[in-house]
């Protein structure tokens, strides 16, 4: 990370799972770059609370990039929202309106990552012009936010993407991978909806699929998903084979909870746009798994 005042790029939620791999890719690319943390401490990231207005206003007047990558996530996701509705709306909707505006007041390019329930579920695979419809409050605040972004900014991207996976053994927050991985290491039992249909998207794939689009000067909505499309029942029984888990502690799960908050259940975005144009590898789930499993094998924490 660069300590000083100039820098070519900010990564808000630096140490998450995608800001991971931004901070990796960046660096590679020789591409300076400032990053923020919110909970999980990290000593080269700054803290930051994007709901704090005074917080962004003084982070923006330390750095002045050319890109801001917003990968920022609120815990606990679509359930959080429906029963936090202020909290959710600050978080995803007015901070991003705030970084936003900032962005446009020092002509830097705003990188936002959205999310495939601002579709219904109902027809697919869907591409970036198609109609939208989001069946929960998570949804209609990502939409809220990619209509402002649209609307107020010329120097954007919008991608979308679903089902983010990839190994993080310091999360507080699991993705879905990591929580089957940590509830069958110990021996404990995992269920796993069949009714749930999505693109599993290796985390380093998006991340790279990112910065490709920042590097080549893209700009508006893409979709970046996995290029498989799965229910969560196959993906976690195509885990246990290659990351040689016990398939026995797996619950199906058939149908959704008469109280589960309303979201699409086949959940398929479309890629034709990004992989027309752009290089990077979007992998079907046994491939991802496998480079997952690699990068477990290389890491500390493993």
């Amino acid at each position: 990370m660069n300590t000083g005042s100039g820098v070519e790029s900010l990564i808000i939620g630096a140490n998450g799972l995608v800001g991971q791999r931004l901070r990796d890719i960046l660096t590679r690319n020789n591409v300076t770059w400032a990053g923020t943390y919110n909970k999980r401490y990290e000593d080269q990231l700054l803290k930051l609370d994007i709901t704090d207005g005074r917080e962004l206003s003084e982070l923006f007047s330390r750095y002045s990039p050319k890109v801001v990558f917003n990968c920022a996530n609120l815990a606990g996701g679509v359930d959080f929202c429906e029963k936090n509705p202020k909290e959710a709306a600050d978080f995803h909707l007015n901070a991003t309106k705030e970084m936003g505006a900032r962005c446009k007041d020092i002509k830097a390019k705003f990188i936002f990552i959205s999310t495939d329930y601002v579709f219904d579920g109902k027809s697919g695979p869907y591409k970036e012009d198609d109609q939208t419809n989001p069946l929960n409050l998570y949804g209609r605040l990502k939409l809220g936010a990619e209509e402002w972004i649209r609307s107020n900014l010329s120097d954007y991207l919008i991608v979308r993407t679903t089902n983010v996976y990839g190994w993080d053994p310091l999360t507080q927050t699991p993705n879905y991978i990591m929580g089957l991985y940590r509830a069958l290491s110990q021996g404990k039992n995992f269920n796993a909806p069949s009714f749930l249909w999505g693109n599993p998207t290796y985390a380093a794939d998006l991340a790279e699929a990112i910065i490709e689009l920042y590097l080549k000067n893209a700009n508006g909505i893409f979709h970046i998903v996995g290029s498989s499309f799965v229910n969560r029942l196959e993906w976690a029984m195509k885990t246990c084979h290659i990351l040689g888990l016990d398939p026995s502690l797996i619950n199906e799960i058939k149908d959704p909870s008469p109280n589960m908050v309303p979201r699409p259940l086949k959940s398929w975005l479309a890629t034709d746009k990004f992989r027309k144009t752009y290089r990077t590898p979007l992998h079907d789930v046994d491939s991802g798994l496998a480079l997952m499993k690699e990068d477990m094998q290389s890491s500390k924490g493993f």
